[in-house]
């Protein structure tokens, strides 16, 4: 089931009343009529004949096609992962500067294992493993890892996350 604006609202409405009364919030009745309004847009219908269908203003589901052109924008430049190797060499480069920085003493600044630090750097493989249907994964270096994680892995290297490339 859909949500729909009542026509003797539609008139009246840019916006509806519970994005007024939260602005910094989602709306679940609008992303629905986003999603509704986009589907039939791409179905090959206008704008005008969508607006009819879904009986809101025009100016309504064209505002509705802008804020899911504004996401799709967004959605490209959002990363959840970003590549280890320049976090690897600032932790060469920092070990040059400071012997006395190590895998364990990192670890101990991020408050993990130091195995574990080094999967994150791509230092070391990751375990073999097994699921319950027995199918076998073989190890892997990895060479990218979650955003929050090489937020902290920078900030124990004395860095900024903004400082470095891709963080």
């Amino acid at each position: 089931m859909t949500a729909t604006i009542p026509r003797s609202c539609a008139s009246r409405l840019t916006a509806c009343d519970w994005c007024e009364r939260h602005p910094d919030r989602a709306c679940p009745a609008c992303a629905a009529r986003r999603r509704r309004a986009v589907r039939l847009v791409d179905a090959g219908l206008s704008v005008a004949a969508a607006a009819e269908l879904m009986g809101i203003q025009t100016a309504l589901v064209q505002r509705l096609l802008d804020d899911e052109a504004d996401r799709s924008a967004l959605a490209t430049l959002r990363r959840d992962h970003v590549e280890n190797a320049p976090l690897r060499r600032l932790f060469r480069a920092r070990q040059r500067q400071d012997p006395s920085l190590t895998v364990s003493e990192l670890a101990r600044r991020v408050g993990s294992s130091p195995i574990q630090v080094e999967r994150w750097l791509g230092l070391r493989q990751t375990a073999a493993k097994t699921d319950r249907r027995g199918r076998c994964y073989p190890p892997r270096t990895l060479t990218e890892i979650n955003v929050d994680t090489a937020g902290r892995l920078a900030r124990a290297l004395g860095y900024a996350p903004c400082e470095i490339d891709g963080c």
